[in-house]
């Protein structure tokens, strides 16, 4: 069994070692892995009511997820109490393909739709990282703030997590939600500071559509992501994401608006005939009509002759009748 023990004074009190009373394995399950291995601290939120315990934590990783144990290393509640959960030894599981390569820290709560985590959490989750950069060697891949990452900034990964504005707080963490300043991190390598500050300002233009807040734009250009990276990570954001959701119900709007337009026109045209063809009709009544608006009497047909009466008929009656006279009918006996 791995077990590392681990004393941080800068926590004091506020540092809480529960791996032998919370619920599942904290120390045989998921791996064992060397800690040379380990390259991120991975910041990440419950997305939960601030109220939930390491416990429910736990239960809810090993009932609804099927692991053997919570997933984090740490967990952050809203009074700054650090729960050591997860023997750091072991690989958890909190950060999808990555998970040999990062110590997971995990903040009781849900950061999204411009929540934050309190100042308590945020100046214990400072202290923490800081012991891990600065006072723990046995990290040696851990040496500067640009390795603490919100999971949705480490590679590959598809989340919101730790929360839509997460670069807005990511600084109080980094400087201890008001308490002691580290030192400052130097731009990435390969870039002037003022050159990747415009470029990532340029990002949040084209991705976002907006100019980056002071946080965002400083967390951005100080870490040592590429501009590949910062660009998946705002596609990814859920910021993002809203915007397309808005963007694809603004086009069924319009593609409505059209389709209710040219139905218009269409009825619009069949009123136009209906008129045309009124308006014939009524001149059609009005020629039938005399000067004193009552109707016409038809015009007769004049007889094929020319007016001369057609006597034929009268003669051969005569004739009928002459006959009947000299040959009168025969009485039958």
């Amino acid at each position: 069994m791995a077990k590392i023990d681990l004393n941080i004074p800068s926590l004091g009190s506020k540092f809480v070692d529960i791996r032998d009373t919370i619920p599942g394995d904290s120390y045989n399950w998921s791996w064992v892995r060397p800690l040379n291995q380990v390259n991120f601290l991975a910041i990440h939120h419950t997305a939960g009511p601030d109220t939930q315990t390491p416990n429910q934590i736990a239960n809810f990783h090993i009932n609804s997820n099927g692991w053997g144990g919570v997933g984090y290393h740490f967990l952050i509640d809203k009074n700054g109490i650090v729960y050591y959960v997860g023997d750091i030894s072991t690989a958890r599981a909190n950060v999808a393909n990555l998970n040999d390569q990062v110590l997971g820290i995990c903040l009781i709560g849900n950061f999204t739709s411009g929540r934050a985590p309190t100042n308590s959490q945020l100046d214990s989750a400072n202290k923490l990282c800081d012991f891990f950069i600065n006072n723990y060697p046995n990290l040696p891949n851990v040496a500067s703030w640009d390795k603490v990452r919100g999971h949705k900034d480490l590679p590959g990964q598809s989340t919101a997590c730790p929360g839509d504005n997460w670069v807005s707080w990511r600084g109080k963490l980094v400087s201890g939600g008001g308490g002691t300043t580290p030192p400052p991190t130097p731009p990435p390598t390969g870039g002037g500071g003022t050159d990747r500050g415009a470029q990532v300002t340029e990002l949040y233009r084209k991705v976002l559509g907006r100019d980056p807040d002071m946080g965002g734009l400083q967390t951005y250009t100080n870490s040592t992501l590429s501009l590949d990276e910062i660009r998946a990570a705002m596609v990814l954001s859920e910021e993002h994401q809203n915007l397309i959701s808005l963007g694809k119900e603004a086009h069924s709007l319009k593609s409505q608006v059209q389709s209710l337009q040219s139905s218009l026109a269409l009825v619009n045209d069949q009123i136009i005939n209906l008129q045309q063809r009124l308006q014939e009709k009524d001149q059609e009544i009005t020629k039938l009509r005399g000067s004193n608006g009552q109707p016409k009497e038809p015009t007769p047909t004049p007889p094929p002759d020319g007016g001369q009466k057609d006597n034929s008929l009268t003669l051969l009656q005569a004739l009928y009748n002459l006959y009947k006279f000299v040959f009168p009918p025969r009485k039958v006996d």
